[in-house]
């Protein structure tokens, strides 16, 4: 249905981009005004089929009193405009009788709502004999749900045909019990949804939920209620707009998962699925946060494995990566769940412990990681070995910061090497002043 429609809003860029909308949706504007006294005056002579009416207006006269003089002089109906009501506003505004408000900024699909509600209730004071009609024309002209009860849900008087799309039961059986919608709810939800839905309704509210169809399907809908009040301010009926956001809430989760996806990518070696060294910095500082703060010793185990690259030049790239999988996996299972392994790069490890008493406690850790190492495997039908050469510094004793123990546990490491591999070399280094 065409609406013509007279703007008074003092933004420009506001009132510009509402009469675009406005004119998208098939409507006239016929006038745009930024002043009270000048909409009167339009009210007069353009008489438009609403007034969408901002509070607050530059100049003497404001909305309330530009909508209140409108009202009884022209008997026009006015939407308001706003961002935000308080509660002494709110009141004000209810002595001008409007026929709804729209908040800023101006969703199409609320502002379409919005209209035609405000031009129902219109036509519903004009032409009382034909309201019945107008309502459904209104109503089903939209692919979200709107229904109309008691405010104890106890009593249906209108839904829309696009609840049986949706439900996928007949609106007949609402009727009957105006509650059973409540059935297909999602057994995660519906205590939750129960307990909001029959709360007394004293201003808008909003949920999302899952529903269950009657061929298995699940669909999530959003659900805004609304109280409709009578010339008391009484809460008489509560109307409803319901929206199926299925799409909207899988793109979301696709959304999410995919930014956890990358954040993995971003934080984890990807060939043997351990942490990278950003990560194992991270968690490097997160235990030494909490060692300042609780007490205990962290170790940092830097580990390097003995003939690799022999391996890597006889039996290929593809099974060289296969070793690393497996030496990874190896050293993730010597470890408690409080300790974290990493990839540093190549064929290199880092190890993070944890609520440690005594450094001695670190060098254990390293020598089970050393034995477990040496078992042997197989690789292309081949018997296979490797061994290990793991320094070790432990805070406070080797280091109080990340950088300081991991070159502690370098340096450990390298020495290792040079004494002949395979072994745990303990950082010489002391920065603390303690007894190693």
């Amino acid at each position: 249905m065409k609406v013509r429609i007279l703007i008074v809003e003092d933004e420009a860029l506001t009132a510009l981009a509402l009469q675009k909308q406005l004119q998208n949706l098939g409507h006239e504007v016929c006038g745009v005004t930024a002043s009270g006294e000048e909409a009167v005056t339009l009210a007069g002579s353009c008489r438009p089929d609403l007034v969408l009416m901002d509070i607050q207006l530059s100049g003497a006269m404001t909305g309330i009193e530009a909508a209140g003089q409108i009202r009884q002089a022209f008997s026009l109906p006015v939407v308001y405009l706003t961002a935000h009501a308080d509660e002494r506003l709110l009141e004000e505004v209810k002595k001008t009788y409007p026929y709804g408000f729209l908040l800023k900024p101006f969703d199409e699909r609320n502002l379409r709502i919005g209209l035609h509600m405000a031009m129902h209730q219109r036509a519903t004071e004009q032409r009382a004999t034909e309201s019945e009609e107008l309502f459904r024309l209104v109503t089903e002209s939209i692919d979200d749900i709107f229904w109309l009860t008691s405010p104890d849900l106890c009593n249906l008087y209108y839904v829309s045909p696009a609840y049986e799309d949706l439900w996928g039961r007949s609106r007949e059986s609402l009727y009957h019990q105006p509650k059973s919608f409540l059935e297909t709810v999602h057994d995660k939800d519906r205590s939750r949804v129960e307990s909001l839905l029959l709360q007394p309704l004293q201003e808008g509210r909003e949920l999302e939920y899952r529903l269950i169809r009657p061929d298995g399907s699940v669909r999530w809908v959003r659900d805004r209620r609304f109280a409709v009040n009578d010339g008391q301010g009484r809460c008489f009926r509560v109307a409803g707009i319901v929206t199926d956001i299925t799409c909207q809430r899988q793109s979301r989760e696709e959304l999410l998962a995919l930014n956890n996806k990358l954040h993995h990518q971003a934080n984890h070696d990807m060939l043997t699925g351990l942490p990278n060294r950003r990560l194992c910095i991270d968690r490097l500082k997160q235990a030494l946060a909490h060692a300042r703060r609780f007490g205990g010793k962290v170790g940092m185990l830097f580990i390097d494995l003995d003939g690799f690259k022999r391996i890597n030049d006889r039996f290929g790239h593809q099974a060289g990566d296969e070793v690393l999988r497996l030496m990874a996996d190896r050293i993730r299972e010597t470890l408690r769940e409080v300790d974290s392994a990493a990839r540093l790069g190549g064929d290199e490890f880092g190890v993070v412990l944890t609520g440690l008493t005594h450094a001695e406690d670190a060098e254990q850790v390293a020598r089970k990681i050393v034995q477990s190492i040496d078992k042997a495997f197989t690789l292309g039908g081949n018997s296979c070995a490797l061994s290990a050469s793991i320094g070790v510094a432990v805070f406070p004793v080797h280091g109080q910061t990340p950088d300081q123990l991991i070159s502690g546990a370098d340096k450990a490491m390298y020495q290792v090497k040079k004494s002949g591999k395979r072994g745990v070399g303990l950082c010489l280094d002391s920065v603390a002043g303690d007894d190693p």
